[in-house]
């Protein structure tokens, strides 16, 4: 279960006033459908983190907040199951319900930015625009690696090499800073 990674920011987050943050910076785990390994040396040797999803790691009662609050965003989690899996119909739920207290937290002038990769970030895009409106959506960031090397897919055959992420960038009004 992946909540120690990042069920912690929820609770935190429920605790804050709203419209109390200038700025969020997110960078969750991607989805990637593997499990990562500390090098080994390193201080963390021997931990590893299984960047997998799955219906356990969703929370029932925020689920239902989701589907009450948030009906079309709902509708459109449902929709991922049949076009690409239910672990990214559990990854884009579990993110939603901590970006709809994002929102919450995020002061009118502020601004969210949401690091992911072409694993999910099509959905997230999606859910982002059901949560903070399309109006708000501020921009793509696409930034390459500096150090030049792909994650993963250049050992694939037939694929080439990804050594870029995006950000989005989003407000919560037209009044950001």
């Amino acid at each position: 279960m992946n909540t120690a990674y990042t069920g912690d920011c929820l609770f935190v987050m429920q605790g804050m006033n709203s419209d109390f943050v200038d700025l969020i910076y997110l960078d969750p785990p991607f989805n990637t459908q593997k499990v990562f390994m500390a090098p080994v040396g390193s201080k963390a040797a021997g931990l590893s983190f299984k960047d997998m999803w799955s219906w356990d790691d969703v929370d029932e009662e925020f689920l239902e907040h989701l589907i009450i609050n948030y009906t079309s965003l709902a509708h459109f989690i449902r929709t991922i199951k049949k076009n690409h899996s239910e672990a990214m119909m559990a990854y884009t739920t579990y993110m939603s319900i901590r970006l709809i207290e994002m929102k919450r937290v995020l002061k009118s002038d502020g601004l969210i930015y949401f690091h992911c990769d072409s694993t999910a970030s099509h959905y997230i895009k999606i859910a982002m625009d059901k949560i903070f409106g399309d109006k708000n959506f501020i921009n793509e960031i696409i930034w390459q690696r500096n150090d030049g090397r792909a994650k993963g897919s250049q050992f694939e055959s037939k694929k080439w090499g990804a050594n870029t992420d995006t950000i989005l960038v989003y407000s919560k009004s037209k009044n950001y800073k």
